[in-house]
């Protein structure tokens, strides 16, 4: 049983690889992609600061997915430690949730921005999406506070 244990592990582990390692081309991909469309931007004297925050948008998307992918690899792959205490898995998780609440509230402003530029009438659902990514983050406090509390 604990050979088939170890095997399931293995292709396991191998399944993260594969699937961070994809993580991170995709957003090397991205960020290239945005060096690329400033380069083209400049050359064709289209540039803007309102296209340049598309390009920091993407750039946002793809640091948050770097970030994702190096979660994914330190936590599962390079030390998958289950049977941590309480307070370093509380801590290790509240680090991966701020990952995607930072990335979130950035997504947000970038949006909030370029709505603000386009369309004023769909600004709700840009500020919603702050509102959101606020809601999101304190609710990470309140439960830090919480958890911590019922370990004493």
């Amino acid at each position: 049983m604990d050979k088939q244990i170890k095997i399931v592990l293995g292709f396991s582990k191998a399944g993260y690889i594969i699937g961070c390692a994809v993580l991170y081309i995709i957003s090397i991909w991205i960020i290239f992609y945005s060096l690329y469309s400033i380069g083209l931007d400049i050359s064709k004297g289209d540039f803007s600061v309102y296209n340049l925050l598309d390009e920091v948008g993407l750039v946002v998307f793809a640091i948050a997915v770097v970030d994702v992918a190096k979660y994914l690899t330190v936590e599962e792959v390079i030390k998958p430690g289950h049977d941590r205490p309480p307070k370093e898995e509380r801590a290790v998780f509240t680090k991966f949730v701020m990952i995607i609440a930072t990335a979130l509230a950035l997504e947000g402003l970038v949006l909030t921005i370029e709505t603000a530029k386009t369309n004023l009438e769909m600004m709700v659902y840009p500020v919603l999406l702050l509102l959101m990514s606020t809601i999101f983050i304190v609710s990470i406090g309140v439960y830090q506070k919480l958890n911590a509390s019922s370990e004493r």
